[in-house]
């Protein structure tokens, strides 16, 4: 069985904006419920929450779990959670850990701390270390980073630097055109956005929800092993 439908997990961040000169004004705690279908029907269901820590440090928690089919049968389900923290120039990653259990277990996870090797990234293959950048994300939080410069205003092309694994590397979007989109949680007014792969045989594309707080609303991932997608359903502010 494929479990490349957990890679679109890793992509999500909500967030609900009220614009603001920074991002502690911005950030506001939420609750929200996702579905994730492939080949058009529900395979699985991701769960994601944001709270605060302090004035300037948040948590990010992400509980995917497969609900149909053989996700269901052998129970997968992935855990992630990221620390950061939030000032006027943006976020900024202090740690990230994720955890798959089911068909099989691994780990994997992220420090960011200061110097030319402050980050750090392990998974079962080995260490990595890189030097610190400001507005650094991990792999969940970079389309919350994405959906703060949408917030702020931003269009075009748009740059997020990324640590996975044993890359830290940029991760480039370009903005699109508006959409109307009909989702679990009604008639959606979206901006969609295409992440520019290095390969063309990859392609993802988010759609943010204009009048919901540029929330992203849905997530599709095209590659060799097939076609995901993510739909909002609910979100508890």
């Amino acid at each position: 069985m494929s479990l490349r439908w957990l890679v679109l997990l890793f992509a999500l961040a909500v967030v609900h904006p009220s614009f603001g000169a920074g991002t502690s004004t911005v950030l506001q705690p939420y609750q929200a419920h996702y579905e994730l279908l492939r080949g058009g029907s529900v395979e699985g269901v991701v769960d994601v929450q944001l709270e605060r820590i302090d004035a300037t440090h948040w948590r990010m928690s992400t509980h995917s779990r497969g609900t149909h089919g053989l996700a269901a049968l052998t129970g997968i389900q992935v855990r992630e959670t990221s620390e950061f923290r939030s000032d006027a120039s943006g976020i900024t990653c202090t740690s990230y850990r994720y955890r798959q259990t089911g068909l099989r277990t691994r780990e994997r996870s992220v420090d960011c701390g200061p110097g030319k090797a402050g980050v750090v990234s392990r998974d079962h293959k080995g260490e990595y270390r890189f030097a610190e950048q400001p507005n650094l994300a991990d792999r969940q939080i970079v389309s919350l980073a994405l959906t703060l410069k949408l917030a702020s205003g931003k269009r075009g092309e748009l740059s997020i630097p990324v640590v996975d694994r044993d890359r830290l590397e940029p991760q480039r979007y370009r903005t699109l055109g508006e959409e109307t989109l009909a989702l679990p949680m009604g008639s959606t007014r979206t901006l969609k956005l295409d992440r520019q792969h290095d390969s063309n045989e990859r392609k993802t594309s988010t759609w943010f929800a204009i009048d919901q707080g540029w929330i992203p609303a849905r997530i599709v991932h095209v590659g060799k092993s097939g076609g995901y997608e993510l739909r909002l359903v609910s979100i508890t502010r």
